[in-house]
């Protein structure tokens, strides 16, 4: 195991897995149990296996705090070098640093290079709905990630490290877009941007 602390989770978060499949597996075999208790039943195992699952796939990933908080560090001097000069620095804020933006990072890094299907960066982010989304942040950061079709599955591929600095500026043009300050205030940094 790569990562041991997520190890031990999975370890922990195991019997009531365990447990939860077991009482659904056990709903599905009565011919008499109605659909809303299997539902229900479904309904808990689904959760408890997504939490397990996500655990014990960041059991087999080096812990990725250390080159997500590289990568944050390295879109803020992006940021400052480029617009410092000109843009307040409320404005360079590097947006993005949840633990699903920092898993789904450490998933694609760990396999850069290669095709990482959408279901499994589903897993490692819980079963989570929100994962593309969380995806697109990431190519916000600058991330050269791209989309594909893999044997008739989807995929995603980190292809670099180097960020795009035009996805830099559509950060922090986003980040004045969706500040308080007046329109013109808006439009004058905007502007800047371009300097």
């Amino acid at each position: 195991m790569e990562n041991e602390e997520a190890y031990a989770v999975w370890k922990r978060l195991k019997p009531n897995t365990k447990f939860a499949v077991g009482q659904l597996a056990a709903l599905i075999e009565d011919e008499e149990t109605s659909a809303d208790a299997i539902f229900s039943a479904y309904m808990v195992a689904k959760k408890d296996l997504a939490r397990s699952m996500q655990e014990l796939l960041r059991s087999t990933l080096p812990p990725s705090r250390p080159a997500f908080a590289e990568l944050r560090s390295r879109v803020s001097q992006s940021l400052q070098q480029r617009f410092g000069d000109r843009i307040p620095e409320k404005y360079l804020a590097v947006p993005y640093d949840t633990v699903a933006n920092q898993d789904l990072f450490g998933l694609l890094y760990e396999h850069m290079g290669t095709p990482v299907e959408a279901t499994v960066l589903r897993a490692i982010n819980a079963d989570d709905v929100h994962t593309e989304r969380r995806i697109r942040e990431l190519r916000e950061l600058g991330l050269h990630i791209t989309s594909a079709k893999r044997h008739g599955v989807s995929c995603y591929l980190l292809t670099s490290l180097d960020l795009d600095p035009d996805r830099t500026k559509e950060l922090v043009s986003k980040a004045i877009k969706k500040s308080s300050a007046l329109e013109a205030e808006q439009e004058r940094l905007i502007v800047a941007l371009d300097a």
